[in-house]
């Protein structure tokens, strides 16, 4: 980066002097004026000499520690003219500076009397600034991220230094504080002035009031503009007829006659015969594309170029990256794309986004704002996203885009809309399986081995939009395993919002056991992406056979002791009790009284013998009974639990009374 002195003409042996002890003269060209002799003096004494042709620079003191760049703009052999550019690199006077809002800054007291205040910072990429000149003078600039605010020096009535004060923004804080780098020239050309050879005339010394040593305009000018240039009273206009590597120039007055045709060359300077103008394009000006090229136009002091109004004409064009949407998991990205496809510059420019009904927006803004957008030039491409809230078909746009042409007017343009954007969703699905088992279904079945059991498989959707909330080519996949055999992959096909559909299907019990049935649901979305919903306990298959279980109890029926071993047992009851008194005096007394009768004379013809033989053989028809008895009761238990034991139709076998194992009789 350069700052530069305006550029002059000098004649042979003419130099220009600058800060007390510089002269740059030109001494010397050759017979063709293809080149030029110039020298460099420092107090008074030739410290460098260059010979340079047109469009060559000389370093001095050397390329590599350069204080001033000494660049032949222009060789005039009819005038006898050299156009000298004189350069001085730029330098960081101010790395990162922090400054606040209301903030001032001003320059060191080595430089002229500059001073910056930060007005405003309306945006992270933007900073407002005020900027005094030494003589006063204030003017108020917007510094932008690779926009950086250049400032001129005027040195005196005759020649100006530009840029002369640098301004870029690294960053800033909305409503807060911009960082900023400043950069100020390496040299000063102070107190500029052209030298001439003692013995030139005074009306040689000094450039004649006409010459064109001004810069009045340094812009685009487009193939069939007219470019007016006003001076002492007098119009003159430039129009481009036409560009390329020589673009060619017609010189009017002001009624429309035609003055001068000429063309330059790109990198060249031409000096009006007919007109106190001089046109420069400046290397790589030239822009086939739109038939423009960048001019420099100088005219003698006093002289204004008119500004060329153009019109801007702002476009802009939405896209999406998709029109068919997914309820709960897609977004809606959304591209928009402004350009300026006019000739004038749009101002303020400012887009704002569309949001349909039903979406949100998740990232991204709703608007954006652009200082400058210029000709033939387009913004980066905004984008942003939405995320839908619910199905149905909807519409996007337009995009609405307000701007400020050259003239100050405002200007609003639309863009295209987006037509039918479909949301879809997938519907909540429910998935019930019954076996038929006992004359009714039911989640439980009961099977027997190598026996069928037929299932009913019951999927409904839910939802309340059957056109977008569906899904299709849905199959129930059957985990089968070794236990069951049949059909492993049931077609559904296409299910919507509340749908029901009732599959029924045979399947072969391979074996026994206990089997939790397992169902996958495979299905396509509306957009054909793949799902599978997983159940694992559908419907429990017992095919184990029952069992019959019978628990026997022994009951003992006690029998008391015979006669004859009735004594003995007394014998060993009493031997048994601890106070045995008490039991033998119960005893004595029950058998007292059939004491006393067997003292007793017996009656007449019976003898004890008699007696004895009766008692005998009643305790034998006794016995004999109860043992017949008891016989008979044992055959008969035996009967009922025969019969008992028989299946009755409908259920398992009743409970098992209990069993007597073991009869034992009681006799008194």
């Amino acid at each position: 980066m350069y700052s530069s002195l305006t550029t002059i003409g000098l004649k042979l042996g003419w130099g220009i002097k600058f800060s007390e002890k510089y002269l740059v003269k030109f001494e010397d060209v050759d017979v063709d004026w293809t080149k030029v002799k110039i020298r460099v003096y420092e107090n008074n004494n030739p410290m460098k000499t260059f010979i340079l042709a047109e469009d060559e620079t000389g370093y001095y003191p050397s390329q590599d520690n350069i204080l001033l760049a000494i660049k032949i703009s222009g060789i005039w052999k009819d005038k006898g003219v050299v156009y000298v550019k004189l350069s001085t690199p730029m330098k960081l006077l101010e790395d990162n500076m922090v400054l606040n809002e209301g903030d001032s800054y001003t320059l060191p007291k080595l430089f002229p009397k500059f001073s910056i205040k930060l007005l405003d910072v309306p945006s992270d990429t933007q900073a407002k600034f005020r900027i005094t000149y030494p003589d006063g003078e204030t003017v108020d600039k917007l510094l932008e991220k690779d926009s950086p605010i250049k400032v001129p020096y005027r040195l005196n009535s005759d020649f100006v230094q530009s840029p002369f004060l640098v301004i870029t923004l690294v960053s800033a804080k909305k409503d807060d504080e911009a960082v900023v780098d400043i950069y100020v020239p390496k040299f000063v050309f102070s107190n500029p002035q052209v030298i001439k050879p003692p013995e030139e005339t005074e009306e040689e010394e000094q450039l004649t009031p006409t010459e064109a040593t001004q810069l009045v305009y340094s812009d685009i000018l487009y193939v069939g503009e007219n470019l007016t240039i006003e001076y002492n009273n007098t119009k003159y206009n430039i129009l481009l007829k036409s560009v390329g590597y020589y673009s060619r120039f017609a010189v009017l007055d002001s009624k429309g006659k035609t003055l001068e045709e000429f063309s330059v060359r790109e990198g060249n300077i031409y000096l009006c015969t007919k007109a106190p103008l001089r046109i420069e394009i400046p290397p790589n000006s030239v822009d086939m594309t739109y038939n423009r090229t960048y001019v420099k136009v100088y005219a003698p002091l006093g002289a204004i170029a008119k500004p060329i109004i153009r019109s801007a004409k702002v476009t802009a064009e939405l896209k999406v990256s998709t029109k068919d949407l997914l309820l709960g998991g897609d977004e809606l990205i959304v591209f928009i794309k402004v350009k300026n496809e006019g000739r004038g510059n749009a101002f303020q420019v400012r887009v704002v986004a569309p949001v349909p009904n039903n979406f949100e927006l998740r990232s991204g803004i709703g608007a954006w704002t652009l200082n400058t957008l210029e000709a033939f030039s387009e913004m980066p491409v905004l984008v942003y996203t939405l995320k839908p809230k619910a199905v149905g078909t909807y519409t996007l746009g337009p995009v609405i885009v307000e701007y400020y042409d050259e003239a100050g007017r405002k200007i609003t343009v639309k863009s295209n809309v987006i037509e039918k954007i479909n949301v879809y969703a997938v519907p909540r699905i429910s998935l019930n399986v019954e076996g038929f088992s006992n004359s009714s279904w039911s989640n439980y079945v009961i099977a027997k081995e190598n026996s069928t059991v037929k299932l009913r498989f019951t999927i409904k959707a839910y939802g309340n939009n059957n056109e977008y909330e569906f899904i299709k080519n849905a199959s129930l996949l059957v985990s089968l395993g070794d236990f069951l055999d049949g059909k492993d992959v049931i077609e559904i096909g296409t299910l919507k919002a509340g749908e029901e559909k009732v599959v029924d299907s045979q399947y072969l019990v391979l074996k026994q056991g206990v089997y939790p049935l397992k169902v996958v649901l495979k299905f396509q979305d509306p957009l054909g992406g793949w799902h599978t919903i997983e159940y694992p306990n559908t419907v429990l298959i017992n095919s184990v056979p029952p069992r019959i279980i019978v628990k026997e109890n022994t009951k003992v029926i006690e029998k008391y002791p015979s006669p004859e071993e009735l004594p003995e047992f007394i014998k060993e009851v009493l031997a048994s009790q601890e106070n045995a008194t008490y039991l033998a005096e119960e005893i004595a007394n029950i058998t007292k009284e059939y004491l006393k009768e067997s003292n007793k004379e017996s009656p007449k013809g019976v003898s004890l013998v008699d007696v004895l033989t009766f008692i005998v053989i009643a305790l034998v028809i006794v016995s004999g009974w109860t043992g017949y008895s008891m016989v008979k009761y044992k055959n008969e238990l035996e009967k009922l639990k025969a019969r008992r034991k028989q299946p009755r139709p409908g259920g398992l076998p009743k409970k098992e009374e209990e069993e007597i194992s073991e009869i034992k009789v009681l006799t008194e």
